[in-house]
């Protein structure tokens, strides 16, 4: 009788331990399942999508990067209330606080500022000065727009003078039909809509306006492509009337603009 007894409570004690860690298990299941969706756009404070940003979970190991679009998004994120951290180079970081649901994706955009390059004493004393480039470092010194300097025009080494706006966020060059017509840049306002597989049109009638050395050239009659990249010192872009310095504005300049200076020419050695 006393063996049974024994038995009865041998088995009483491992089904309550298996109660426990079933229990124990399932809690564990359980916190693990509770994961959120985060995702957002990280923006400069005129709206520009920012590519390339780090975006992290504080406190955590998750971090996603921005695409093109400036659009990042956490799957899995803890449903917690979280700090998110936002970093890039040449920007401000920023960084959020938000309670994060299993039951709501949640979207948390950041908008970053810009810093302001700090250029060397030669740069500064062109931009200063009464030199034909003192607008365009005066104006890179400000933080709006995107600008190419002859250094990176020299390292890229282009085929088009349009293929230095591939890299510029916000700018879309697209070729023309069959390669051989003019590449079409368009930002902002400025959409293409392809109406069949080797033609393309203009979503509306806006074209991206031109400043070359300074002087205003009417809509129609030049498209950057006419220069040759090693005739160009320096580009300046800005894609939409946000961007575009008070000076630069136009009637035809809310579709973005164009500023192009040229290269000096070389002086020739005295003879």
């Amino acid at each position: 009788m006393r063996t049974g007894m024994k038995g009865s409570a041998r088995w009483g004690a491992i089904a309550a331990l298996a109660a426990v860690f079933g229990t124990t298990v399932a809690d564990d299941v359980a916190a693990q399942a509770r994961v959120a969706v985060l995702s957002g756009v990280v923006t400069n404070l005129n709206g520009i999508p920012v590519a390339k940003a780090e975006v992290w979970i504080v406190n955590t190991d998750l971090r996603a990067i921005t695409n093109d679009a400036g659009v990042y998004e956490f799957i899995a994120a803890p449903a917690a209330r979280v700090r998110v951290n936002v970093r890039r180079i040449g920007f401000e970081p920023s960084e959020e606080r938000v309670t994060l649901d299993e039951r709501k994706p949640r979207q948390l955009d950041f908008e970053l500022q810009a810093i302001p390059e700090q250029l060397d004493s030669v740069m500064v004393r062109e931009a200063g000065g009464t030199g034909r480039m003192a607008e365009f470092w005066a104006r890179r010194m400000s933080g709006n727009g995107a600008y190419i300097t002859r250094e990176e025009i020299d390292r890229r080494r282009p085929q088009h003078s349009s293929d230095l706006l591939r890299t510029v966020t916000g700018v879309k060059v697209i070729a023309g039909d069959g390669g051989l017509d003019r590449t079409v840049i368009s930002m902002g306002r400025n959409p293409v809509f392809r109406s069949g597989p080797n033609s393309m049109t203009m979503g509306s009638v806006c074209r991206v306006a031109y400043y070359v050395d300074g002087s205003y050239v009417p809509p129609g009659t030049f498209h950057m492509d006419d220069l040759s990249p090693l005739a160009i010192e320096a580009v300046e872009v800005y894609r939409g009337p946000s961007e575009t310095p008070s000076k630069l504005r136009q009637r035809d300049t809310a579709c973005g603009v164009i500023v192009i200076w040229t290269r000096a020419p070389t002086p020739r050695p005295p003879g």
